[in-house]
């Protein structure tokens, strides 16, 4: 075996005494989320009451921080063996070391089984060979608090008048529209990919290929508007770093954010039943409705990818069983077709996303260079810290000038 780590030698001792005791297996599980740490501890457990493997989850605290750890590990030849990613160009930069293994047996078992369907392996594959498996496929939404909605007399708006008619109710009532902060160094990309989808599709399209400059005059437009929202009063202190808590205790009357954050709103006290969910609107009525998606992957090392304790973990996660553990848990969704909904919320958006005939849009994140990530989410941080168009121009500027000199070696 691979890095396989066996209990206590306290454990040990007492099998040598009673001979009979079987020794349990146990697999790490590196990741960033720490915040789902106890849900995957549950399926740790479950893991290791379906097949005797028990995943152990190594949590880090940072984004950062990890990526630094994954990045030497993986320059000092040593991967780790079983660890949390991110999609697109991330997942692509990642597998171009080597050090990945394919993940093709998993998957056919997992299609074969009609567990899945094969176009959910397409957001984890490179070149067409699948080398992640989905630790969650989330979709981005408005997330409201039901009981302040009706405090106010509004509902779930379905344009971008409505949105601006709901915000300002709630600002007169009292209350905030949307909870937004730069908590944790990485949220400051979440409107600018919004606004600039729901003004101009091509534009985010074009801007992850380098074909259009951070410093056009579309992006110019996107700075204006995210501008005057600011203006209008619509955001919370961006300098919380207590995002979810405040939203939870009704900071703040929306929020945009993944759907994985419903999970972590019920466990800090806002029911499921308090919660509803829309996707944002379109700034402009002519263009076609669309959702962002991310699918964060689970990859493992080469090594690990020839290891039975890792190919049993690997199943157990792909399995309905243990999709409806971590769903239960967490509220996350691994898009397995023959699993329960992880919550009535999700249900209703998936519903009200097929009715629209959204098509789906990768996040900023996963398709903007991975090289470029951390210093351009800086950027939008730091515009979200002074919001001025004095401050927007610069921002675009400094952005644009990593952009370019990156397109430039590609």
């Amino acid at each position: 075996m691979i890095s396989l780590r066996k209990l206590a030698p306290a454990l040990c001792l007492g099998v040598a005494l009673q001979g009979t005791t079987a020794m349990a297996e146990e697999v790490l599980f590196y990741h960033d989320k720490g915040f789902w740490s106890e849900a995957l501890a549950k399926v740790g457990d479950a893991s290791e009451a379906a097949t005797g493997v028990k995943i152990a989850e190594s949590p880090y605290s940072s984004a950062e921080q990890y990526k630094a750890f994954v990045q030497s590990s993986i320059a000092s030849g040593k991967a780790p063996e079983m660890f949390s990613w991110w999609g697109g160009q991330s997942l692509n930069d990642l597998v171009a070391t080597g050090k990945i293994a394919p993940l093709d047996d998993v998957w056919k078992t997992a299609i074969d089984s009609g567990d899945f369907p094969a176009s959910t392996a397409d957001l984890f594959s490179v070149d067409g060979k699948p080398y992640g498996l989905p630790m969650h496929i989330g979709k981005w939404a408005v997330l409201f608090n039901k009981d302040i909605f009706a405090e106010v007399g509004v509902e779930a708006p379905a344009t971008w008048a409505d949105l601006e008619m709901v915000a300002e109710k709630l600002k007169a009532a009292g209350h905030t529209p949307f909870a937004a902060t730069v908590q944790d160094g990485w949220r400051g990309f979440i409107w600018f990919q919004e606004l600039l989808l729901r003004t101009n599709p091509d534009a985010y399209a074009k801007i992850h290929t380098g074909e259009l400059a951070y410093d056009s005059d579309e992006i110019r437009e996107v700075f204006q508007l995210w501008s005057e929202l600011f203006a209008k009063g619509w955001f919370t202190d961006v300098r919380s770093n207590r995002e979810i808590e405040d939203f939870a205790a009704g900071g703040a009357g929306m929020y945009l954010i993944g759907d994985w954050a419903i999970g972590l709103l019920e466990s800090n006290n806002l029911p499921i039943v308090k919660m509803g969910a829309f996707v944002m609107p379109n700034v402009d009525a002519s263009i076609p409705p669309a959702v962002i998606v991310e699918g964060s992957p689970i990859v493992f090392s080469t090594e690990a990818g020839q290891d039975e304790a890792y190919i049993k973990a690997a199943e157990y996660w792909m399995s309905a069983d243990g999709a409806n553990v971590w769903g239960a848990a967490s509220g996350n969704s691994i898009g397995n077709v023959n699993a329960e909904a992880p919550n009535e919320i999700l249900s209703s958006l998936d519903a009200s996303i097929n009715e629209m005939g959204a098509s789906a849009v990768l996040r900023w994140w996963e398709l903007v260079p991975a090289q470029l990530q951390g210093e351009l989410v800086a950027e939008f941080n730091s515009f979200m810290l002074d919001p001025t168009m004095e401050q927007a121009e610069a921002v675009m500027a400094n952005i644009q000038a990593l952009n370019a000199e990156y397109w430039a070696d590609q």
